[in-house]
């Protein structure tokens, strides 16, 4: 449990831990440690310097296993924590705006020839002598 987790670098408090403790980049590649190192009979061992307020409010809602599970990659922005490519997609593209009109022009009632002849005509898309 947390023996492939770096403890300072990786995101295991939703966070990496030299940026809740504000520190200087230029320092991050001399800090090692695993998340293993400060955890000891299901207990959080952290010394004294680094329990500041952001990083035991944090380490208040983690709850340690009572048994050892192996350390895996968590997807935040999904419910169950896998990354899917469906999840991937939907992260990088970025929502379209909702349209006020597009309700009113794309409906079961209007026939789809017209909703695209509507639709052409408001974006100026329509073969008119002056777009040609």
């Amino acid at each position: 449990m947390g023996e492939q987790v770096h403890l300072w670098t990786d995101n295991w408090l939703g966070e990496t831990l030299v940026n809740l403790l504000n520190i200087d980049p230029f320092f991050h590649s001399s800090f090692s440690g695993k998340v293993s190192d400060v955890i000891d009979n299901g207990c959080w061992k952290l010394p004294s310097d680094l329990l500041v307020a952001a990083v035991t409010s944090r380490l208040d809602g983690i709850t340690l296993p009572r048994v050892q599970l192996p350390d895996s990659l968590v997807w935040p922005h999904s419910a169950d924590g896998k990354l899917t490519s469906k999840h991937a997609v939907s992260f990088i593209r970025s929502a379209a705006p909702t349209l006020p009109w597009a309700e009113i022009i794309w409906n079961n009632c209007i026939p789809p020839s017209h909703s695209f002849s509507l639709w052409r005509l408001m974006h100026d898309k329509m073969p008119t002598d002056e777009n040609l």
